[in-house]
């Protein structure tokens, strides 16, 4: 297995099936991961917190979300997930792709509209709370959606669509307003960001120098640790760093490799080192991780 698919930021590994771009996936915080750090992907994402709680960003805006909550992650915008503490979660993850509910032929009413749901001519809140006015009008078709791929009977494509339209018909209705989106950062930031953090997830596995990611993103760099540090919160090597300890985390939880080659594989050549920041980073040893 490739070292990225442990952890990669812009998802390019298809979640679909080639002619059906649906698909769902149980997730469980701390069990099969402590954390998923900053990504983006060209396919929408709803977020369905089923039990617990855990911290969601939605492009770098963080909020911890409760049993019942929807995220709605619109495509190409970038976010993460972390554990609150110390508290579990399990949640249902679901992507697809929003050509899949355009017809092939040009449809000016269905493409004006979810170009308008993708965000350029409006705003939707990321997070819907259980206790929003019309959540249960809109958490209906998430939940039909979910029964019908218990079973796939004929025509569940037909049926998932329909839930997807009405979904969408009541999330324009109630959540989307015809206002300009907060923002965070500009689109330049933000679309310099993203390359950054592809950057990272393509060649975490080496050294990284300031100098080499600064020259790469044509700053100088003192204005590189600037800009990282007001996008993110923190400096790069502290962000470089904690991105290849999730990364290792889920080496340890996924495979039997030695610790010694999980460090490496991750950009850590002294085992020392490693074994402190992932300690204080988890509380464990690697070693202590893993069992």
């Amino acid at each position: 297995m490739n070292i990225t698919d442990y952890g990669p930021l812009k998802e390019t590994k298809s979640h679909f099936d080639s002619d059906f771009l649906y698909n769902t996936y149980p997730c469980s915080i701390p069990l099969d991961f402590t954390e998923v750090p900053l990504h983006w992907h060209n396919e929408m994402e709803l977020i369905y917190i089923k039990k617990g709680c855990m911290i969601v960003s939605v492009d770098l805006e963080y909020s911890v979300v409760n049993a019942g909550d929807i995220v709605v992650v619109m495509p190409g915008h970038i976010h993460s997930i972390i554990q609150n503490e110390s508290d579990s979660c399990e949640y249902e993850n679901i992507l697809f792709n929003l050509d899949m509910l355009v017809s092939r032929q040009c449809d000016y009413d269905t493409v004006s509209f979810f170009n308008g749901i993708a965000g350029f001519n409006g705003y939707c809140p990321p997070v819907i709370s259980k206790t929003a006015p019309h959540y249960s009008d809109l958490i209906h078709y998430i939940d039909e959606a979910d029964n019908i791929c218990k079973y796939f009977p004929d025509g569940y494509r037909l049926k998932i669509r329909a839930c997807l339209f009405n979904f969408f018909f009541e999330l324009n209705a109630h959540f989307y307003t015809h206002t300009d989106m907060p923002v965070h950062l500009s689109d330049d930031k933000m679309d310099k960001l993203k390359l950054v953090l592809n950057y990272i997830e393509k060649n975490f596995a080496r050294a990284i120098s300031i100098e080499e990611i600064a020259q790469w993103c044509h700053f100088s760099q003192s204005h590189f640790m600037k800009f990282f540090k007001n996008c993110t919160g923190t400096s790069f090597i502290t962000y470089l760093n904690d991105y290849r300890l999730i990364i290792a985390a889920r080496i340890l939880k996924t495979t039997t490799q030695p610790v010694i080659i999980v460090a490496s594989d991750c950009g850590f050549d002294n085992i020392s080192y490693f074994n402190r920041k992932f300690k204080e980073k988890y509380g464990v040893s690697p070693r202590e991780f893993r069992k």
